[in-house]
């Protein structure tokens, strides 16, 4: 039997309106995926105020304690004593933070003296003008008004950080970082005071509260 010219067309019919509709979805997909791919690659916060509370370890405030050493608060630095520990709150002079990272830096005014007595004079180890290093994981320090050393590694494994706004205000919250003396410290106060300690040594735990505006950039997925 003869096959009719419309029995041949109709596969070639089907066929065309077929691609057709795979170039048009093909097309229509090359529009929307930009859109469909934007993602926010980072949040910029800038801060101009704020403060980081660190809560001692109780066993690392016994253990100074125990050798008579004192950590006395640096001026503006404030203390606040607990049941076991002491609360130190360190005011934040400027912060640049890459939240979606996160990364960058947060310094601080004031510091800790660590003063011993030593019969009728005192022997005092000076750690002034901290910078929380996000993007290191560490904590740099003035050490007795000479060179800026890192003197802590930073554990954020346990960290949360939160951005909220209140009254027109932008603020950002890292809490529950913890913060452990490394060798040059350990080393620092092994000398100072000819202690023994071995590090690292749970110095306590840090939270931080920031002040400031968030600016939001967006890139897109190319």
């Amino acid at each position: 039997m003869r096959a009719s010219a419309a029995q041949l067309h109709r596969p070639a019919r089907f066929a065309l309106v077929a691609l057709a509709l795979v170039l048009s979805l093909s097309l229509l997909a090359l529009v929307l995926t930009p859109q469909a791919q934007a993602k926010k690659s980072y949040d910029k916060f800038r801060a101009g105020s704020g403060m980081t509370t660190l809560t001692t370890d109780p066993a690392t405030t016994s253990l100074l304690f125990g050798a008579g050493i004192i950590p006395l608060p640096v001026a503006p630095t404030t203390i606040t004593p607990t049941s076991d520990a002491a609360q130190y709150t360190f005011p934040v002079t400027y912060g640049k933070l890459d939240l979606s990272e996160p990364s960058g830096y947060i310094t601080h005014s004031g510091g800790l003296l660590l003063a011993q007595r030593d019969g009728m004079a005192w022997k005092a180890l000076s750690l002034t003008k901290f910078t929380i290093s996000v993007t290191n994981g560490n904590l740099t320090a003035i050490v007795n008004g000479g060179d800026r050393l890192a003197i802590a590694d930073l554990d954020l494994s346990s960290a949360t950080i939160m951005k909220s706004k209140r009254h027109g205000r932008t603020y950002v919250s890292i809490k529950n970082v913890g913060v452990n003396l490394n060798e040059t410290a350990v080393g620092a106060i092994n000398a100072t005071y000819m202690t023994d300690l071995k590090a690292p040594v749970a110095l306590g735990t840090a939270d931080v509260i920031l002040k400031g505006k968030a600016h939001w950039r967006w890139n897109w997925w190319r």
